[in-house]
């Protein structure tokens, strides 16, 4: 792990005993993060599918310490596109990126004109309704958990012939906006406490 260093002004009172390179690992799991001297820090995951990454700037009041994101990244988005005609087909609906390719691994939560909401997910095609379902659906909500992201509540027009398209922008897709995360450094133990959950790493060895 590696890290540009600049941006340290104000941080040369920061303890060289909390300086270092610290690891999480795990099945199917890697984590890192490394606090350099200078105050900038760079953090990285990967867990399966999933790949994580953070950068920007730390300081300590003891031994717990504090990250801001710099620079702080741009979640990605989910917007309304095209409505496609498809002739003798059931309505249906795809999350597509710029370039127009489907993309896999979005959950869905619909809402109908009566009953309960329908969840669901998007396997990288495009998605239609199960063909038990009689209710027209009104409202639909993307989600990535793993990656933060949750669109707006986006209106349906759910008519059978045609496919309404919704393009996912990725601005910074993958980068984690680390501002405001507390951290306490008890020996070689980092415990970084995230909304998502705790992980504790482990000092690298010299």
């Amino acid at each position: 792990m590696s890290c540009t260093r600049g941006g340290g002004r104000g941080q040369r009172d920061l303890p060289s005993s909390l300086v270092g390179e610290y690891v999480h690992s795990q099945m199917e799991l890697v984590a890192g993060i490394r606090l350099n001297p200078d105050g900038t820090f760079l953090y990285g995951l990967t867990v399966g599918s999933l790949d994580e990454r953070a950068r920007g700037r730390w300081k300590a009041s003891g031994n717990r310490i504090e990250l801001t994101s710099d620079p702080r990244p741009i979640a990605p988005v989910i917007t309304p596109a095209k409505i496609e005609a498809a002739p003798s087909r059931p309505f249906a609906l795809r999350i597509v990126a710029p370039n127009g390719r489907d993309i896999p691994g979005v959950d869905l939560l619909l809402e109908f004109d009566a009953g309960e909401p329908l969840q669901s997910y998007a396997a990288g095609e495009p998605w239609t309704l199960p063909v038990e379902e009689r209710r027209t659906p009104r409202f639909v909500t993307f989600s990535m958990p793993s990656y933060r992201l949750r669109s707006d509540r986006l209106p349906l027009d759910a008519k059978a012939g045609t496919v309404a398209n919704f393009t996912l922008t990725p601005n910074d897709f993958g980068v984690a906006d680390l501002t405001g995360v507390q951290g306490e450094i008890q020996g070689d133990t980092l415990t970084l406490l995230r909304p998502e959950g705790t992980m504790q790493f482990r000092r690298a060895e010299k």
